[in-house]
């Protein structure tokens, strides 16, 4: 995939906060400026498909999708979550597929007056790992910086991010918004967003090498046994 100059700007910028803020991780307070992890997200390594629903957005409205997909790809190596976002095209509805992700609009605001967007994980496995989801943006929010906004938010949800009402202004993408077509003053993730989800992937990372370990245990176990 070829990647933007901003996109490549942005890796660099990257890598340099996260790195610094690893020398600094009293800095990053849960609730504070940091928001606090949720009970799901996409696998480790995952390449998730993204479906726009058909006929939903403008071309500049798609442009600033597809740039908030590049600026969480971009992210993958310095959280050591691997999970990038790969534009697989329009399609009617929500989509039942492996780490498959729909985006849609629906009058959110109107139905549920606390959300001006939504994030919904529709199949998830049992131990919380995202399988599909879908993202709800309301049909007001119409322009580019404000979909860059809200869409920025809602994936990182997808990546195991949760809300933040209790943080500073401007200290995570997981703040709240003012209205329906403004955004919350950022665009991508802070440091201490990337922060938080480097504790998340690492410990999945973790957890995987544990059973990875253990199952191979178990399998020269009962190899062992059937030679005796």
């Amino acid at each position: 995939m070829k990647l933007s100059l901003s996109t490549m700007m942005l890796t660099v910028a990257l890598t340099f906060t996260v790195a610094h803020g690893q020398s600094k991780q009293d800095t990053c307070t849960t609730n504070r400026n940091a928001p606090p992890a949720s009970s799901y997200h996409w696998p480790i390594d995952a390449e998730v498909k993204v479906y726009f629903v058909r006929d939903m957005f403008t071309p500049e409205q798609r442009d600033a999708l597809l740039e908030v997909m590049r600026t969480w790809t971009a992210t993958e190596a310095v959280t050591g979550s691997g999970v990038k976002f790969v534009y697989a095209g329009e399609n009617d509805g929500p989509t039942h597929c492996r780490n498959c992700l729909t985006v849609r609009r629906r009058e959110v605001y109107k139905e549920d007056k606390h959300h001006y967007a939504f994030f919904n994980p529709m199949v998830m496995d049992p131990t919380g790992l995202l399988i599909s989801a879908w993202i709800d943006l309301d049909v007001g929010t119409k322009s580019p910086r404000a979909i860059s906004g809200f869409m920025a938010h809602e994936m990182g949800h997808g990546l195991g991010l949760w809300d933040c009402t209790k943080c500073k202004k401007k200290q995570t993408i997981m703040n709240g918004f003012p209205g329906v077509d403004r955004d919350n003053g950022l665009l991508g993730p802070s440091t201490c967003d990337l922060a938080t989800l480097r504790n998340i992937y690492q410990n999945e990372r973790q957890a995987v090498a544990r059973s990875n370990s253990a199952n191979l245990g178990a399998s020269q176990s009962a190899t062992a046994l059937r030679k005796k």
